[in-house]
Order: structure tokens, then C-alpha cells, then sequence
């Protein structure tokens, strides 16, 4: 708990010194949407809290309440996030709750392509012991990963257009404890209908591209402020490490405003070892856009905002 303070301290302190960036990724005309499990691509200020898993087991309940905050260090380059969750389990033979591992993170926007819509970010976490045992592996865990997005806003096709797809594949290995060595894969299928009504119906004039975000209401917008999403997430055990392979489908729906986002999401799994009889479950996440709501948290130690420019 003493190293979960301290980064969290060293976070807030970065934020109380915070002029104006992007609260959203955005590519050419594309804003993406932060996703439930897959790492975001995109640079950004931002504050999900809270981020709900609930599943439903045969013998039980697993819970888990956490949160995830990325501050920018040079805008529409560089970021450090910070993740954690607590974790509630509750079984036949008893009630468990406690904290997951901290993970801290560094991402690089590298490669940005506004007509292509197209973002590609290398990225690199560190899996903390800082959580429970009799919940979590008490161990160190490197995780690089490589992050991109893509919408399909280039294509000939109208309806089309409003596509998008964000996605990561990365490589966890444990430093210290147990040896775990996994393969992490996740992405998610998204359709943006503040697209689709602004750029291909071109029946909302209250969408506004410096934002990205609607402004006031239009008639002939259609679910003006809603993604439709399906997002598919996996781990598969590499190198004789013991775990196997879990994959997991959470179709949702996604609502955008000037200040936050919420989404809302169902979780089926499609694999799971021993899996006998099939659980289902739920997520929740509600993401805070830092720069709308206190414009000086965009302040970045390195580089000008956007804004500033």
C-alpha cells in the first residue's frame, strides 16, 4: 500500500501543476472511444473512475471496482498511466476482497497518419506487487505492448465509413515470483453514429471537429451521441507457463458528452481452462475528460499543447 500512495502521490502532483490539450484521441476527422480493456492508442488527460467488472460463477461472484488515469507529458506524444482495481470474490467457502496489483505505464503516440485516421503507439507497463495474496500473484511484470487504431473514414463507401477499429497485442513476463509468460490480445469494433450523421448523412450541424464532440442537437441526427461496439479480449499462456488460454466478447453501447463518456457492456466468455458451464457478467466504465473539465490539466512538462500553438 506504502508504493500505491506514492504513485498516486506523484500523479496528483503532476496534475495540480496542469494549459489545454485533447481530451479525446483524435485522428483526421476520427475521435476514438477509450475501450473497456484495450489500451487506447491515443495521448491523452484523462480519468476513468469507475471502471465495474461484475461475472457470475457456479460457486459465486467475482467483482472488481478500479480505476485508470493517464496524464500527458508531451502532448500527442507521450503519457504515464496508472491503473489499479479492487477486487471482491465471494464463494461457497467464503467471502475474499482486496487490491489487484498497481500497474504504471509509459505510452508513445510514434506514428499518427490524420488522413488515413490511423494511430500506432508503442507502450510499455510495469505490473507492481503491491496487490493482495490471497488474491494476486505477488510478482513484478514487464509488459510491452504495441497499440493502434484505425477508422475506416478513407473509404468510398458511406455507411461504411463510420468503422473503427482499436486494438493492442503485447508480451507479459514476471520479473520476480512465479514464472508467467503470457501472450495479451485485445480489440474492439466500434461504429461512431456522430460520424455517421455529421460526415456521410450530413444531417447534424451541431457536431463540432475542434472538440469532437456535439454541440446543442439536431433533427435529423440519429442516436447523435452513441458508438455501438463489440470488444474482444484474450491471454494465452506462452512458453510452458501454466494458465492456458481465456478469451472473452463484450458487446456494449458507448454514450459521449462534452465532459465524460459511459459505457456499458455485456461479457460473455467464449474460452476459459476447465470452463463446464458457461458465466456471464457485465462492465461498466465511466471516463472523465480531464482538459473539458479543468482546462489547466492538459499542461504537459515537455512540448506545447495544440491549443497553445
Amino acid at each position: 500500500m506504502k508504493v500505491f500512495r506514492l504513485c498516486a502521490g506523484l500523479f496528483l502532483a503532476l496534475m495540480v501543476f496542469t494549459s489545454r490539450a485533447e481530451a479525446h484521441g483524435i485522428a483526421g476527422k476520427r475521435m476514438f472511444i477509450e475501450p473497456l480493456v484495450t489500451e487506447d492508442a491515443n495521448v491523452k488527460n484523462e480519468l476513468v473512475l469507475p471502471s465495474g467488472e461484475f461475472q457470475v460463477f457456479p460457486d459465486g461472484t467475482w467483482r472488481s471496482l478500479g480505476f485508470s488515469l493517464e496524464k500527458s507529458l508531451y502532448p500527442h506524444r507521450l503519457s504515464m498511466i496508472l491503473e489499479g482495481s479492487r477486487i471482491y470474490q465471494h464463494t461457497d467457502t467464503g467471502h475474499l476482497a482486496g487490491w489487484d496489483n498497481l500497474e504504471m505505464g509509459l505510452k508513445w503516440q510514434g506514428f499518427t497518419n490524420e488522413r488515413r485516421e490511423f494511430v500506432l503507439s508503442p507502450a510499455l507497463f510495469v505490473i507492481l506487487p503491491t496487490g493482495s495474496t490471497q488474491l494476486v500473484e505477488h510478482q513484478t511484470s514487464l509488459r510491452p505492448m504495441l497499440l493502434f487504431a484505425k477508422g475506416f473514414g478513407d473509404l468510398s463507401t458511406g455507411w461504411v465509413r463510420p468503422f473503427a477499429i482499436q486494438g493492442d497485442v503485447g508480451y507479459e513476463a514476471s520479473v520476480s515470483g512465479p514464472r508467467d509468460r503470457q501472450l495479451v490480445y485485445d480489440g474492439v469494433l466500434m461504429y461512431s453514429l456522430p460520424y455517421l450523421n455529421h460526415w456521410v448523412r450530413h444531417a447534424d450541424e451541431g457536431y463540432s471537429m475542434e472538440h469532437s464532440l456535439r454541440r446543442g442537437f439536431s433533427r435529423g441526427a440519429l442516436f447523435g451521441n452513441l458508438f455501438p461496439f463489440v470488444e474482444f479480449n484474450g491471454a494465452t499462456a506462452v512458453n510452458g507457463a501454466p494458465g492456458g488460454t481465456l478469451l472473452a466478447v463484450r458487446p456494449g453501447v458507448l454514450w459521449m458528452g462534452k465532459y465524460m463518456q459511459v459505457s456499458l457492456a455485456a461479457d460473455f466468455p467464449v474460452h476459459a481452462p476447465g470452463m463446464e458451464r458457461p458465466h456471464t457478467g457485465a462492465s461498466v466504465l465511466v471516463d472523465w475528460f480531464l482538459d473539458e473539465i479543468v482546462p489547466s490539466f492538459s499542461w504537459s512538462p515537455f512540448g506545447k499543447s495544440r491549443h497553445d500553438d
